[in-house]
């Protein structure tokens, strides 16, 4: 028996006791419309960064459905997107996790999500990032062993709203917790992240791991933000290289394949 046309008749009489409103576009009487859900699950082939000289494979621009239920699973509580967001990390992990293991050979890659500030984690109850990995690993997949390796420091706030040189010096305070420092050293690990924008956060932490003895090599991320703090500047568009931003390699799968 077909299930969904019940899932719908259970919505519908939901959205009558608890008025709901799509948070993507406003439609009423859902959390995400169905039109939201299949540009979500349409969305086009993924993006291929280079951050600080390592691949950074992203789903999309930070923008539309995308942006707007990252922003409440992350921001407002709305746990029941994490199916959806999973699935759409998990093109990217994937191309990650395949860099990672030719690059590795030896033992598997290490799975390292960007951490959040420990405020923000009580606020929300949950990690949002390994939440999203274990959403998007398939089933009957070897699980990669996810390793909360990184930790922001004090003084560490939230990146949205600064600027570029502020972007910078708050993204220096993130480090390698001591007891994982072992658990790095020697290891091919692969870094993940919801959003990169100037690629500030990312870099550090890549500096970071490296410092500790391991190896990122490969960046998987949901979305990736076109930044302009300049007439005719992006995310996209800064200078490429260990030490500098982020570069544009267009839209493809692997990085040099158009």
């Amino acid at each position: 028996m077909n299930s969904a046309p019940l899932r719908e008749l259970m919505r519908d009489l939901a959205a009558l006791i608890w008025p709901t409103a799509c948070v993507a576009c406003g439609a009423p009487d859902r959390d995400c419309c169905a039109d939201c859900f299949a540009r979500l699950r349409t969305l086009p082939e993924g993006k291929t960064l280079v951050v600080a000289g390592v691949p950074c494979f992203v789903r999309g621009t930070y923008a539309g459905p995308l942006r707007a239920l990252l922003v409440a699973f992350k921001h407002e509580g709305r746990f029941g997107f994490r199916g959806v967001l999973g699935d759409a990390l998990r093109s990217p992990l994937l191309d990650a996790l395949a860099l990672a293991a030719v690059s590795s050979r030896s033992e598997p890659p290490l799975l390292v999500a960007m951490p959040s500030r420990p405020s923000s984690v009580r606020k929300r109850g949950y990690r949002h990032l390994e939440v999203l990995i274990a959403k998007a690993l398939p089933r009957g997949m070897p699980r990669p062993r996810v390793v909360r390796a990184l930790r922001t420091t004090r003084g560490r706030v939230g990146q949205v709203g600064l600027s570029s040189s502020e972007r910078e010096r708050n993204a220096g305070r993130i480090a390698v917790s001591r007891r994982f420092r072992r658990s790095v050293r020697g290891r091919g690990i692969v870094l993940v992240d919801d959003i990169v924008t100037t690629g500030a956060s990312v870099r550090r932490a890549i500096l970071s791991l490296e410092t500790a003895g391991g190896k990122v090599v490969a960046i998987a991320a949901l979305s990736a933000a076109e930044r302009r703090d300049s007439p005719g500047e992006s995310a996209n568009s800064i200078q490429t290289g260990r030490g500098g931003g982020i570069a544009a390699e267009g839209w493809s799968r692997v990085p040099g394949k158009a």
